[in-house]
């Protein structure tokens, strides 16, 4: 694929911000369709896929395309926007295979998916959504089975506008869509001439966020419906339900996402936008910085009931409970995995505190006390920290945060190793070039 696009200088697929000429995209419209992925691509499509927000290095219930008498059995599986998902061998990197969501279930017929899945803690199960475009829009939210293989739909969902969703959130008892203001425009049919996602999106900053609440284990399909003022989210981080305090038999949601005030982030993260020496770079420094940066937020969602209701209710409203600083507030937000689904203090993640025009650091936020620990150093612009829980650790912030770091001054790349309580550095790998910026990563322990 890299090849593809530095001979031919485009890449022709549907992507998720590439500019396309609006000649082409003009003419393309009127004999293009959606291009899903199909299980068992040709063997020369492989190196084409473009597949790789999210690693995993086991989706049950996914079937290896591996050859008969391979050396390798081990492989990590990429995710993205789209129900795709490509398979490569986790020694080599080489690509295996491509697939999509209609090999775990027929019914799994829609264009998009979350790049973030989630998976119980206890049980292994995997559970995602898949949307699919037309008249009406359609979420199928499904669960994967760790211990069967099989995959089953616990709710399917219409009746609401087709979203931009990258994460979802995920409890003991739920799983919970937000569903943003920010939705794909003429039921996604735009998609088709502007070939990519971000061009399609519209958002109405007078349309209120709808969340659904979706039961996981007694098929009673949605059994909450709330509301929250209009934002923009890439991700969740954690979430938790607790018996409601305030009525009876009933459940109460806490969770925390990092939010947006509109649809301003998207475009940042164009190339013209983020090198310094461009004059459109100045559109989101200065006194501009505020309109792309994110805020940490936590919500509570009161008194989510056990039965059944559509869509379509009058909802309830998801309450604020805190929004921190934006120059505290964690970007690629994570935290320690054993406190999934659980109560948690802490999170880490990227900051951007206006010293450059990418993330100039790297947070610690403290949810109990709202207070922050950072990392700043100058030239130094840091990837996603992955938290590594210690083994033997007591506290929830015992473990170490690996970040790979670019050094604008050595134009070298390094991977730093952060204590995670005291937020200071205890080791680094330096690497002899650049290493160039991803999303996200993807701890294995051998």
């Amino acid at each position: 694929m890299i090849e593809t696009i530095r001979t031919t200088g485009a890449y022709h697929e549907i992507s998720f911000g590439q500019k396309q000429d609006p000649c082409q995209s003009l003419f393309r419209k009127a004999i293009t369709t959606f291009q899903a992925a199909i299980s068992g691509r040709q063997e020369k499509d492989l190196d084409e896929a473009n597949v790789g927000v999210t690693l995993h290095d086991h989706i049950p219930g996914m079937p290896s395309q591996r050859q008969p008498g391979s050396a390798s059995t081990d492989s990590i599986w990429l995710k993205s926007d789209k129900s795709w998902l490509q398979e490569i061998d986790s020694s080599t990197l080489e690509p295996v295979g491509v697939t999509d969501q209609r090999s775990i279930h027929p019914r799994l017929t829609g264009t998009l998916s979350a790049a973030h899945m989630r998976t119980d803690p206890v049980t292994g199960d995997y559970f995602n959504y898949n949307l699919e475009f037309g008249r009406q829009a359609v979420y199928r939210v499904f669960k994967v089975s760790a211990s069967t293989g099989k995959t089953s739909i616990i709710a399917t969902v219409k009746n609401v506008r087709a979203a931009y969703i990258h994460s979802f959130i995920l409890t003991k008892k739920y799983v919970i869509l937000c569903i943003f203001s920010a939705y794909y425009a003429k039921g996604g049919a735009k998609i088709l001439w502007t070939r990519n996602l971000v061009d399609a999106l519209n958002y109405d900053p007078n349309e209120k966020n709808k969340w659904l609440v979706i039961d996981r284990h007694n098929g009673k399909g949605v059994v909450g419906v709330f509301e929250s003022d209009p934002f923009f989210a890439f991700h969740s981080v954690n979430a938790w339900d607790e018996d409601s305090s305030t009525e009876k038999g009933k459940t109460d949601v806490t969770l925390d996402m990092s939010t947006y005030e509109n649809l301003d982030i998207l475009k940042r993260f164009w190339y013209e936008n983020m090198k310094s020496t461009s004059p459109s770079a100045l559109d989101y420094t200065g006194v501009h910085a505020g309109r792309a940066r994110c805020s940490l937020r936590r919500y509570r969602l009161v008194g989510v009931g056990n039965s059944s209701v559509p869509p379509s209710r009058p909802p309830k409203v998801a309450e604020l409970v805190f929004a921190a600083p934006k120059a505290d507030s964690a970007e690629l937000p994570t935290f320690n995995g054993r406190y999934a689904c659980k109560p948690s203090r802490y999170i880490y993640g990227v900051c951007d505190r206006g010293n450059s025009t990418f993330f100039d650091g790297l947070v610690k936020f403290d949810t109990r006390t709202q207070t922050a620990k950072h990392r700043i150093q100058q030239a130094q612009s840091p990837g996603e920290p992955i938290f590594v829980a210690d083994p033997e650790g007591e506290d929830e912030d015992d473990g170490v945060l690996l970040s790979v770091v670019l050094d604008g001054m050595s134009e070298k790349s390094y991977l730093l190793v952060m204590d995670a309580k005291t937020f200071e550095e205890v080791g680094r790998a330096e690497m002899r070039t650049a290493v160039g910026f991803g999303f996200h990563g993807h701890f294995v322990r051998k």
